[in-house]
């Protein structure tokens, strides 16, 4: 609890004040960042029946990643996720204050009379962020802090928790989007309602609770931390949770990037931002679907995925090369993290063509399993 509270108030008494040549500047996070065209959203979600007194070392961890991530100009939302009556309500939304480097340095580069030059003044653009962003996170810990004998769950007896309600209650986000939001959830994850639970043996049919809920959660990249922390009594806690999520958030058109412990978001900063409708020729039919692919500036994925109807959605590791402007020579190069044309763990996906058209495969590499896949004019 000190921590955190500190952390904010160190960030309030350290904010530099307002130079004389900086007269007409707002004082505080600028607006004006989120105009930039983004590749990516992000929204935090916070789990309030995991607020424990005295523990905030899940938001310095979630602080610093973020700090390491963002893209400039991307907006991150925190959300209270509030599983016990199966809801969710936004707290804060705010953009991140940088510029693309080739923008960055022509602001640098020029002269302003009645303002601080744009590039001098992202470093307090950032701590008012942080600001912000932290007194988000401190309000959620104080309203809903709970001593820690309270907020363990006994996995013989767990509490009703409703996350997949309270995750689908905040599906605008999602159908609106016309980018892919990156969903970071700080949770046990522990679900345990009339939907499912995570603590009952798995079922064999499909979970199908976005046709259940009526709920999507469409471009929707999730990652989970914290998951099982505060579970006793179940040493399996962990591999269930990851079963059943895995199958829910799949069942919601949503796509699995890691669930766990610790906060494994990725460090790769996505530049460039791809999105094709497909059709995949399966067992003689055509089924249609959507890739999305996310690249640093060496070409690495992050945050990408691909979804095809009836069949589910998958994230994607690898890599996408395509040189500007050019007809020929870009390749995907992928593995899906799951099976989706077969029952393996993961699959082969590799394409080739331009940047308006590729056309290739998916499948297990070496066997008969290998189906066709093209994308259409790209979009979104």
């Amino acid at each position: 609890m000190r921590r955190l509270l500190g952390a904010v108030l160190l960030l309030v008494v350290f904010l530099p004040v307002r130079p004389a040549h900086a007269l007409f500047d707002s004082y505080g996070l600028d607006p004006a960042y989120c105009a930039q065209p983004t590749v990516r959203s992000t929204v935090v979600y916070v789990d309030d029946m995991m607020m424990t007194d005295g523990q905030s070392g899940w938001a310095t961890t979630l602080a610093t990643k973020l700090r390491a991530t963002l893209t400039p100009g991307e907006r991150v939302s925190v959300v209270r996720l509030s599983p016990g009556a199966g809801r969710s309500t936004e707290q804060w939304s705010g953009c991140w204050p940088d510029y693309p480097p080739a923008r960055k340095a022509t602001l640098g580069a020029g002269t302003y009379l009645f303002q601080e030059n744009p590039v001098a003044r992202l470093a307090d653009q950032q701590k008012y962020f942080i600001r912000d962003f932290g007194a988000a996170l401190t309000r959620i810990y104080l309203d809903a802090k709970r001593p820690a004998a309270e907020v363990r769950i006994a996995a013989d007896s767990p509490p009703q928790k409703q996350i997949l309600r309270a995750l689908a209650s905040d599906e605008g986000r999602f159908a609106n989007s016309q980018v892919t939001i990156r969903a970071i959830i700080y949770s046990d994850m522990a679900e345990n309602s009339d939907l499912g639970s995570v603590f009952a043996p798995p079922s064999k049919d499909p979970p199908g609770y976005g046709q259940r809920l009526g709920s999507y959660l469409r471009r929707g990249v999730f990652y989970a931390y914290g998951v099982g922390e505060d579970v006793r009594g179940d040493p399996a806690f962990l591999e269930q949770a990851r079963g059943f999520w895995s199958g829910a958030l799949r069942s919601m058109a949503a796509t699995v990037m890691g669930i766990g412990a610790d906060l494994n978001v990725p460090n790769t900063l996505p530049l460039q931002a791809w999105s094709w409708p497909v059709t995949l020729n399966f067992d003689g039919q055509s089924l249609d679907g959507r890739l999305s692919l996310l690249t640093g500036a060496d070409g690495n994925l992050v945050d990408s995925w691909i979804g095809i109807s009836r069949l589910g959605s998958s994230a994607l590791s690898g890599t996408f090369r395509c040189p500007a402007n050019a007809d020929t020579g870009c390749r995907l190069d992928a593995e899906t993290a799951g099976g989706l044309a077969t029952n393996a763990p993961s699959e082969s996906l590799m394409l080739s063509g331009n940047a308006k058209a590729l056309a290739g495969r998916l499948g297990l590499k070496g066997q008969n399993t290998m189906f066709t896949l093209k994308t259409e004019q790209p979009n979104g």
